[in-house]
């Protein structure tokens, strides 16, 4: 079977539709980098996102680390905007990750 994926390997997933994570837990993805949400463009504290693209409101991912089985996911926020020309409760962000073996 000729495949990108090799289940001895590390596998790194550059995603941008965060709102797939249970699709990507089951194909053992070991990290996923993704974005599309915009931190839910306006956020309220301590509760998270109001709206995001393709997850409509409250969406489940948003910003941060998400976990599920042997899956990691990592959402940025991102610095642009989206539906919404301007953010609120939201900074812009640039993540950087190191990998190590």
């Amino acid at each position: 079977m000729n495949s990108l994926y090799e289940e001895s390997r590390f596998n790194l997933l550059l995603s941008h539709r965060p709102e797939l994570f249970s699709m990507y837990e089951e194909r053992n993805i070991d990290l996923v980098l993704s974005g599309h949400a915009h931190g839910g463009q306006v956020r309220i504290p301590w509760i998270g996102g109001v709206v995001a693209p393709d997850q409509g409101f409250f969406p489940k991912y948003t910003a941060g680390k998400y976990e599920s089985g042997n899956t990691a996911m990592i959402v940025n926020r991102g610095l642009g905007n989206s539906i919404i020309p301007q953010r609120i409760f939201n900074q812009p962000e640039i993540v950087e990750i190191i990998l190590t073996p």
